[in-house]
């Protein structure tokens, strides 16, 4: 199946924006910014909304368009060459960024750095054994994997392509969202509210691909879906973030978040479609972009100090974001690519010794 342009760009500026919640959050925390106009755009997003997970659930919305679909590509064992192709997408460059988290976020502040850690670290498992993630946005590699053994366990049951299990699927985890927030708002205890809500999303996200297929079949789907979320959207966040737990939070604000990163999504696949090649390009190495962009921002905390912001924090802002695509770029090059490519010669090893498959339709342009 060949790339969707408007899809990479999209990646490419949900990665950049990950960037620029990461730079916002130090500054405003420590009281360091100086230039009144930035107090004030500050202040405003800080109190209204959550930009780093904008750009999470807005990667989330494009893991269900573009993920699932791997799997009706494969001629022959297909959950197997999914896994396969899953695996050397994800963990090479993933790998690189551990031993640059552990130095710059570990060593360096003098925290202690266990065996432990960096094991569970390694198989991108390790919050679910209740080890502390070496780099923090890593907790969303770990909702992508939940999402991939869901995609393949419906694919494996002839059941991903169903509209009343897809239908099904993302009101299920709508629903655990509203239990979840139910139990974090008697219990005040913190329970993981985002996870559900990142599952349906990404079964949105599903939905609207088949949508772009078969638009008859999946207007109805597609509808319900959408209408749940915006529905129990400001319920959960209500129940779950309307008490502060240390992140500032409210639930106006959540709602926002999960507003905005759902209009976002749509309005940037079906209506403002950038193919320009600069944001391609961003799209193709967002994943770099996405993993090493805290380390180099605290890389350049290192050099600068907190003199930087004797400037304007944007300044900041664009200097970590050139330097990331620089490192992205390295990773990708030497990284990413030769492991995408090695993981495609293993998957058409094993698709040579077997008979040619039904290839998948591609979805509308429209």
């Amino acid at each position: 199946m060949h790339r969707l342009k408007h899809i990479d760009s999209i990646r490419g500026l949900a990665a950049l924006a990950v960037i620029y919640s990461h730079v916002l959050e130090y500054p405003v925390r420590r009281g360091l910014v100086t230039y009144g106009f930035e107090q004030h755009l500050f202040n405003f997003l800080v109190e209204y909304l959550v930009v780093g997970k904008v750009a999470v659930m807005v990667f989330f919305a494009v893991s269900g368009f573009v993920i699932p679909f791997s799997l009706f590509k494969f001629k022959s064992k297909p959950i197997l060459l999914f896994a396969i192709s899953r695996f050397f997408r994800l963990y090479p460059a993933y790998w690189v960024s551990i031993p640059f988290g552990l130095f710059f976020l570990f060593v360096l502040p003098g925290h202690a750095v266990s065996p432990q850690l960096v094991i569970m670290n390694m198989t991108m498992l390790q919050q679910f054994f209740g080890v502390q993630n070496i780099i923090e946005l890593y907790w969303t590699l770990q909702i992508e994997l939940i999402f991939y053994v869901i995609c393949a366990m419906l694919f494996a049951m002839k059941r991903l392509d169903d509209v009343r299990i897809v239908t099904g699927a993302g009101l299920f985890f709508i629903a655990c969202a509203v239990i979840l927030g139910a139990f974090r708002f008697f219990l005040e205890k913190k329970y993981p509210v985002a996870l559900p809500l990142s599952l349906s999303v990404m079964f949105w996200g599903l939905c609207i691909r088949f949508y772009a297929m078969d638009r008859e079949l999946w207007r109805r789907p597609l509808i319900i879906i959408t209408a749940a979320l915006i529905v129990f959207i400001p319920i959960v966040s209500m129940l779950a973030y309307n008490k502060d737990m240390g992140f500032q939070e409210t639930w106006y604000k959540y709602t926002a978040t999960y507003y905005l990163a759902i209009a976002l999504f749509y309005l940037l696949y079906r209506y403002i479609r950038i193919t320009n090649p600069v944001f391609v390009y961003l799209g193709t190495i967002s994943y770099s972009v996405y993993l090493f962009g805290y380390v180099v921002q605290e890389a350049l905390l290192r050099v600068f100090g907190n003199d930087i912001f004797l400037l304007p924090v944007h300044v900041f802002m664009l200097v970590t974001s050139i330097a990331t695509i620089a490192v992205a770029s390295v990773v990708y090059r030497w990284v990413e690519a030769p492991a995408v490519a090695l993981g495609r010669k293993i998957i058409k090893f094993h698709e040579a010794k077997e008979p040619a498959g039904v290839p998948v339709p591609e979805p509308g342009v429209t």
